[in-house]
């Protein structure tokens, strides 16, 4: 098309209104506010950017459950998940999905909200690159002028993020959402750039990150001396508009793939990882049923079926379950030596006399066994469940597997030591561990199995909870974890299955008693080492949960010691429970 054509229809072009546009901008600025707030940024990684780069593709057409996993999987702070989430729906409800008002092709829309993940690529292995490129994004929207955010882009780009391999697509796109008027959206193989190549405007390699802030720069002055519109995605649109207008045929699977990186297929090593009591062990059912059968499994399916299939499948010995412990060893998990008694002929006997003697067998431990039987059905699905996983002496249970569980080491074989036969572990086993993050924080795992799992956080959900005799329970659990993440840290969060039974939500201010006196007191006494008033700040105590008793016999000049007693349950009314989330500012 010629430039002049190009000029006079960019030139006829409305301003976009970035929150009347799509859901794209609003979602990345409500995402960065949340992460302003994070402490600990040194948790952020590479499940944080594929979040921020879902929120910058588009919410209108994925599935919530996909926005709810990754939210989940991010390294916010629990409040801040349950913020993000509702001012999604909101976004949501205000039809945010059908603003996407251009005209665009059916496989432009595919590419637009494809869900993607850096988890393989190079940026994943750069924690602190990533780390540092959500501050940049927190100091960006704090700013307006556009020298200076181009400046402040500039220095940050080049200090800690140009060799890190973080793609120009992902920064482009999540600082064009940021400041939709100042950074333009570059680096997509699809478009290439079209309507800056058609308009003659020589961008420097626009795939290169050292270069974006001077093709922002040239962009925006060619933009300042002919448009009035100031909305970058005018550029882009037009780009997209150029391209069906050349007839360019859809861009096949193969084509699409190569744009951004993907991970379609289940990840063979898996951990779920979060505080006590929020369903680890309970999805680890519905978890192994979808390892086992291939597929996902569809929402509304009663519980109780996915564990008669989990218990089928236990049966038939496709699911195999063990928790690990401080004093389990290489051999009872891969292969050990045991003394048998033989008698003269060689045969096996359970009494011992003079013609007897002791010989050594190699066994199988549980897990090679199951990888036995795995490699014996290759057309089957196979599941090592491994709870508490993360209370066992890595290198000591595992040895040399260690390297074999490895997705690139799946069918590579070594000779064990004890029976010197050749074993592998197969690419049809896939092996699941639970990990409690009050018992060990998960920055003490060991490193070579954190570098072979895939981590999945599963946090309290007080959005399961409802009232239970008039108590609010939502946000009972949402105080309760707001003060406990506030005086010691997130991994200690209370679970929203303690206010559960197997009809679901607790119903009774009997039940709400007991779960206190016997489950959430002494979970906090072990939390706070017995640290009473640490406790009672927990409870917003008023001398009910935890009382404090004045000493009758002791000499007065020794009277600044306290003493601290369980309060009476029977005694606990249901304001003193409402009272724990009464607001106090």
């Amino acid at each position: 098309m010629d430039k002049k054509i190009i000029i006079d229809e960019l030139k006829h072009k409305n301003e976009i209104l970035p929150d009347e546009f799509d859901g794209t901008y609003s979602s990345v600025r409500e995402a960065i506010e949340c992460y302003a707030r994070l402490k600990k940024t040194m948790l952020i990684n590479y499940r944080d950017l594929d979040l921020l780069y879902y929120l910058s593709l588009g919410i209108w057409k994925n599935d919530k459950s996909d926005r709810k996993m990754l939210i989940q999987n991010s390294h916010l702070l629990h409040n801040d998940k349950l913020t993000l989430d509702a001012s999604l729906d909101k976004i949501w409800s205000r039809g945010a999905k059908m603003l996407f008002g251009h005209i665009v092709e059916k496989w432009e829309m595919e590419f637009l909200t494809a869900q993607v993940t850096f988890k393989d690529t190079l940026i994943a292995e750069m924690p602190e690159a990533i780390q540092f490129f959500f501050k940049m994004c927190i100091n960006l929207l704090g700013l307006e002028s556009d020298s200076k955010l181009l400046e402040t882009a500039q220095k940050m780009i080049h200090s800690q993020i140009k060799d890190a391999g973080m793609p120009v697509f992902a920064l482009s796109r999540i600082l064009h959402c940021l400041k939709p008027f100042t950074f333009p959206i570059l680096g997509e193989n699809v478009t290439d750039s079209l309507v800056f190549r058609e308009l003659g405007l020589e961008l420097k390699d626009p795939e290169d990150i050292t270069q974006y802030i001077n093709n922002c720069r040239r962009i925006l002055d060619f933009r300042n001396a002919n448009f009035k519109f100031k909305n970058l995605r005018n550029f882009d649109i037009m780009s997209w508009e150029l391209l069906n207008a050349q007839n360019q045929s859809a861009p096949s699977e193969e084509t699409v793939s190569e744009l951004q990186p993907r991970d379609s297929k289940k990840s063979l090593n898996l951990i779920l990882y979060g505080p006590p009591g929020t369903g680890k062990t309970y999805n680890v059912v519905k978890y192994a049923v979808e390892l086992i059968e291939g597929e996902k499994i569809t929402s509304g399916i009663p519980y109780s079926s996915i564990k008669a299939r989990y218990d089928k499948y236990a049966s038939t010995g496709q699911i195999k379950f063990t928790t690990f412990h401080q004093s389990l060893s290489y051999e009872e998990f891969v292969e050990g030596i045991r003394p048998v008694v033989v008698d003269k002929y060689g045969k096996d006997t359970n009494v011992a006399h003079a013609e007897t003697t002791v010989v050594y067998r190699p066994y199988n431990g549980v897990f090679k066994a199951l990888c036995e039987k795995a490699a014996k059905s290759p057309n089957l699905n196979f599941v090592a469940i491994i709870d508490e996983i993360n209370r066992g002496n890595i290198s000591r249970i595992f040895g040399e597997l260690i390297t074999l569980i490895e997705e690139s080491k799946r069918g590579t074989s070594v000779i064990l030591p004890y029976s010197q036969t050749d074993f592998f572990v197969p690419s049809n086993l896939y092996i699941l561990g639970t990990m409690n993050t009050a018992d060990r924080s998960i920055a003490m795992l060991d490193t070579a199995l954190r570098r072979r799992f895939d981590f999945i956080e599963m946090m309290p959900q007080p959005s399961l909870l409802g009232k239970c005799d008039g108590v609010d329970l939502c946000e009972l659990l949402t105080a309760l974890n707001e003060r406990v993440e506030y005086y010691y840290d997130r991994e200690h969060a209370i679970g929203h299955a303690y206010f559960m039974n197997s009809n679901g939500c607790i119903k009774s201010l009997e039940e709400l008693r007991e779960v206190f006196s016997s489950k959430i007191i002494p979970l906090l006494q072990e939390y706070f080492f017995d640290d009473y008033e640490r406790i009672r700040l927990i409870l917003n105590d008023d001398n009910t949960f935890i009382e404090c008793i004045t000493p009758k016999y002791i000499r007065h000049f020794d009277s600044g010691q306290k003493l601290y007693r369980l309060g009476t349950p029977s005694n606990w009314s249901r304001e003193h429970f409402i009272n724990i989330y009464h607001d106090i500012s």
